[in-house]
């Protein structure tokens, strides 16, 4: 024991009972010399032996005493050391509580509080290192421990694993066993080079398992620094992408190729051809850019069903992959489109391969329901860098051409030129235009009459569109009514017409009574009910006047898309409006279909009325009468013009006429200026 102990414990006791047994002595003393002065003859003696003998007691019980205290002592201290010497095996196997406090201020009292403190600390690292052990195991990344010189000490089951080796297969041998970079051969130095400058490294490699095969990996390496900030090792962390690797490969080919055809989408082609552009920049070289639509696709859905669409454009993107030159690029842009670049290597071909082209993309052969067909196409091309010298305008250019093959009965490729770049030109500004003047109210509704050719009385009017454009004056129907088709303007066109003429119908009743106004319904507008919806709401404001209103819709429209557009002209004659068929005989109408379609007149188109003097067009004007009188329907000649015209109609039995004969259309103030009988 330290002298501090024995200061504190054993002595202290010792000095107690010294002191009391030296106070006895004194005592003891004191009485013999007393008995000795004033005592005679045998009080000395008695005194000094009684003093001796409380002398002896006062030994023997400091003795006892003494003897008693240590042995106390040693228990107390024997149990003590029991307790810390448990304490210490504890604290070795890891299973070490806190000692009992002691409060004595002695050596052991402070070595127990020490003890503690120390078994409060290592059980908190314990803990610690518990932790991190149950991460290792059961860490769902494979985690791999080395030395500074790259030999394996340590691997966790996950990695085990993954790579099919054993713990001892695996300890003691280089890490690099287990992967392999996915670069060039100085990435390994690169690792290296990172670990030494900043202690860490990550990137993509391929772990290796047993039976060679390899997987794509995360890796993630880290320097292992002690307390005194030196590196014992490295710690490395695989993360395994295989399955995002596997969703990577399948959203690139959603976005880099068409579901349907399986070629490249538009954004990849559009890169193609810009990187094309660049090169070809700096040579001779051509190309031919060509846009190229499915012609009235709607029809084949219509006659073999919503999936026949996307089996079409899947075989003809089929097709024309199959006919391009080599070394030509296709894509599909989107829906029915599909945009073909083609390379001229010698441009003395040009002309031939143009040619070519005509009987090549006008027309595909088409499985349907076993049944085999050409399916007519529309395109549009334009030469680069003649016309066109960047994307967007080998966009615009062949846009261009492809309305034209459009407007002049589709089933042909049409070729960019000036004069058509002089029509692009006109049709952006009147489509730019036309959005201004809708808005503005300045496409309004011009009435031309019909009469009744046997007496000549106004009996109804036929509403049709005017443009006035400040910088190119009046723009014919026949130009601006296509544009907002295509712009997606006609029903806002539409809905202005309609309403302006549900405000003209009150004066024209009151100056024609008994009249009605007939609206020409563009076929868009049987898409999605549109107008079912504008008649419905027009209805609980003009519940009274919508009944002077009257429908047309043109022959072939109605024949391409019956089944959609006879529901909603059935549903137009409970509101109480009339139906009519406007350019009868320009389509295609069995006599089952018109028989069954929710009319109430036809319309002759003005281009037979125009024929009247040719026997075939004066027999098929028969015929068209006949038939209206067949299925009880009245019929209006259009484009009636002059007097000869009238009396072979009032002949053939058609008393109903509209055109130049009797008056063009006018807007609402000239028309309340008319007579009554024209």
């Amino acid at each position: 024991m330290s002298d501090h102990f024995l200061k504190q414990k054993f002595p202290q006791k010792m000095i107690d009972h010294s002191i009391i047994m030296l106070i006895t002595i004194f005592l003891s003393l004191i009485l013999v010399f007393a008995s000795t002065k004033w005592g005679g003859g045998f009080a000395p003696v008695i005194s000094f032996v009684f003093t001796f003998l409380i002398i002896l007691f006062a030994i023997l019980c400091a003795y006892y005493f003494l003897n008693r205290r240590g042995l106390k002592f040693a228990s107390s201290l024997a149990m003590r050391v029991n307790q810390l010497s448990k304490f210490s095996n504890d604290l070795h196997a890891g299973s070490a509580h806190t000692i009992p406090h002691d409060h004595d201020a002695d050596d052991l009292g402070l070595i127990s509080q020490s003890i503690d403190k120390i078994s409060l600390y290592l059980k908190t690292k314990s803990e610690r290192l518990n932790i991190t052990d149950q991460v290792f195991k059961t860490a769902c990344e494979a985690i791999l421990v080395s030395s500074n010189e790259g030999v394996i000490l340590d691997v966790n089951p996950q990695l085990l694993k993954v790579t099919g080796y054993t713990r001892e297969e695996l300890l003691g041998k280089p890490a690099g066993v287990l992967y392999r970079t996915n670069s060039d051969h100085n990435s390994s130095v690169t690792i290296r080079d990172a670990l030494k400058l900043e202690g860490l490294w990550r990137g993509e490699t391929f772990f290796v398992r047993r039976d060679e095969s390899t997987f794509p990996v995360i890796l993630s390496v880290s320097k292992i620094i002690n307390s005194d900030g030196m590196g014992k090792g490295f710690v490395s962390i695989f993360s395994d992408v295989s399955r995002l690797k596997s969703v990577e490969e399948k959203l690139i080919n959603l976005t880099t190729t068409d579901r349907l055809t399986q070629l490249p989408t538009y954004a990849v082609f559009a890169k193609q051809i810009e990187e094309r552009v660049a090169q070809l920049h700096t040579s001779n070289t051509l190309f031919l850019f060509v846009l190229i639509n499915i012609d009235r696709l709607r029809s084949i859905n219509d006659r073999y069903g919503p999936a026949s669409g996307d089996q079409v454009i899947s075989q003809v993107g089929e097709y024309l992959n199959s006919v391009m030159l080599k070394g030509s690029l296709l894509c599909r842009r989107s829906g029915d489109e599909f945009i073909a670049l083609i390379a001229i290597d010698q441009p003395i071909f040009i002309d031939q391969i143009k040619s070519s082209l005509h009987h090549i993309i006008c027309k595909a052969p088409v499985s349907m329901n076993q049944e085999t067909f050409d399916q007519s196409l529309s395109a549009g091309g334009v030469v680069f860098p003649h016309e066109a010298k960047t994307l967007n305008e080998l966009l615009v250019a062949a846009d261009a051409a492809l309305q034209v093959s459009k407007e002049f009965g589709r089933a042909r490729l049409t070729w960019y030129s000036e004069d058509l770049g002089k029509v692009v030109m006109r049709r952006r500004y009147l489509e730019d235009s036309l959005t201004r003047a809708i808005n503005d109210g300045r496409v309004i509704p011009f009435y031309q009459p019909e009469v009744d050719m046997r007496t000549g009385q106004i009996i109804g009017f036929e509403a049709l569109a005017r443009w006035t454009d400040d910088s190119l004056g009046s723009i014919s129907p026949a130009e601006f009514i296509p544009i907002a088709e295509e712009a997606r303007l006609i029903e806002s066109l539409s809905a202005t017409i309609l309403q302006k003429i549900l405000q003209d119908l009150p004066v024209i009743h009151a100056r024609f009574p008994n009249t009605k106004v007939a609206f020409n319904a563009s076929p868009q507008l049987f898409k999605d009910q549109l107008l079912i919806d504008l008649l419905t709401k027009d209805l609980q404001t003009h519940p009274q006047i919508l009944a002077g209103l009257e429908i047309e819709v043109t022959e072939s429209n109605a024949a391409e898309s019956a089944a959609e557009i006879f529901g909603q002209l059935k549903s137009i004659r409970t509101l109480g409006i009339e139906v009519a068929i406007d350019d009868f005989g320009t389509g295609y109408s069995s006599f089952s279909r018109l028989a069954s379609m929710p009319i109430n007149r036809l319309k002759i188109d003005a281009g037979f009325i125009a024929g009247l003097g040719d026997k075939t067009q004066t027999k098929i004007i028969y015929s068209i009468i006949s038939l209206a009188k067949t299925l009880d329907l009245e019929v209006t000649a259009e484009g009636v013009e002059d007097q000869s015209q009238r009396d072979s109609l009032l002949a053939a039995g058609c008393h109903r006429a509209q055109g130049w004969l009797y008056s063009r259309a006018l807007p609402i103030n000239d028309l309340l200026l008319l007579e009554e009988y024209i």
